[in-house]
């Protein structure tokens, strides 16, 4: 993302072979990486020569509200409603998918990817809506599609590396401290791109991930704010079954046959809220506010207004209107229920157990 070398699709090449090559069923998604790697390579030098500098100077002057929760917890909805309020800037698709290009060249293939978008009636998998390249994006999976091998969300690629990927890069664990500092150094970089390109506004990023990283987010934003979404796990649960096999269907390049889907979702789900509920209490007060899924569901703008006085935003009254029009539109999608398998519960239960009795949810 920072150099002109190595190339990335060495970079590629040498992270798909040292994760087990790709399997037979992952030839038909390594299409869009060598594009990314090759037909855009021109366009990656000119933002390097013209941009590069420019980012590196750039400093972040207000601390990003960071969302966190984990997957299928009702973080995308969230983010969608506060990418309603123009006063934040926002991590959009189109960056996520081609950041190494996104300054020098958003605002004139964006539009050209969402007319595509709307006259295909192109869908996106995951989050069941319509595609579009303005809809908000992640971090943690730029770091990946930037070519960066410590982009945490290879283990999705890689399925039969996810618990690896997920050590390493989401809690840090057994790392040599310099490689912590390489990922510190390129994520910082990351976020100084967006804020460019969000005309430094104050940015609202949400990245799963981040759910077990306050420690270090506050080292690097100590006035950084925090909103954090809970749902019942047992949900959670369910929706992440789907996911995992949505993304393993689109996404994956190694094989995924030996992966124990259940256990790395319980796994990772356990591990990433245990850290939370330790982290948590590094927060300041006035930086972190807890809310539940159902009440964002239920009373979408009462929780925002409550959001926007605990964390101390600007005046919610401003984008009030914005969030109205985005709910009406956003309702019964968002209503969907989940149920989780009888054969599973006892397992499920027993996984999340500290999770299930923290909130008090109730067995579905």
């Amino acid at each position: 993302m920072k150099r002109l070398f190595p190339l990335p699709i060495y970079t590629f090449l040498k992270i798909t072979f040292e994760n087990g090559g790709v399997s037979t069923k992952g030839l038909k998604n390594i299409l869009p990486w060598l594009i990314k790697t090759i037909l855009f390579e021109p366009l990656r030098w000119i933002e390097l020569v013209s941009q590069n500098k420019k980012i590196s100077q750039h400093t972040i002057t207000k601390d990003p509200v960071f969302i966190l929760g984990f997957y299928r917890s009702g973080t995308s909805y969230l983010h969608q409603l506060l990418t309603k309020d123009d006063r934040l800037g926002y991590h959009s698709n189109f960056q996520m998918v081609l950041p190494e290009i996104m300054l020098s060249s958003e605002k004139i293939l964006g539009p050209v990817f969402e007319f595509i978008c709307r006259v295909f009636k192109l869908r996106d998998s995951v989050h069941r809506v319509p595609l579009s390249f303005r809809f908000p994006g992640e971090e943690d999976a730029t770091m990946t599609t930037s070519i960066n091998p410590r982009g945490a969300q290879w283990g999705y690629f890689f399925p039969n590396m996810m618990n690896e990927y997920f050590h390493k890069y989401v809690l840090f664990e057994n790392i040599p401290a310099s490689e912590f500092e390489a990922w510190k150094k390129e994520y910082i970089f990351l976020l100084k791109k967006i804020s460019l390109a969000n005309q430094s506004k104050q940015l609202v990023l949400k990245s799963p991930p981040n759910t077990a990283r306050i420690k270090h987010l506050l080292s690097l934003f100590p006035d950084a704010k925090f909103i954090f979404i809970h749902r019942n796990p047992y949900e959670v649960y369910v929706s992440n079954k789907r996911f995992w096999k949505v993304t393993q269907k689109i996404f994956a390049l190694g094989g995924a046959r030996k992966v124990d889907d259940s256990s790395v979702i319980l796994d990772t789900y356990a591990k990433m809220m245990h850290r939370y509920l330790l982290e948590k209490e590094l927060v300041p007060e006035g930086q972190l506010i807890e809310i539940p899924y159902e009440e964002l569901i239920q009373k979408p703008l009462e929780s925002m207004r409550k959001i926007y006085e605990t964390i101390r935003l600007d005046d919610f009254g401003y984008c009030e209107n914005e969030m109205r029009s985005f709910v009406g539109r956003q309702e019964r999608f968002v209503r969907l229920k989940h149920e989780i398998p009888a054969e599973e519960r006892k397992v499920v239960t027993e996984k999340l157990e500290p999770i299930i009795n923290h909130w008090n949810y109730p067995f579905l």
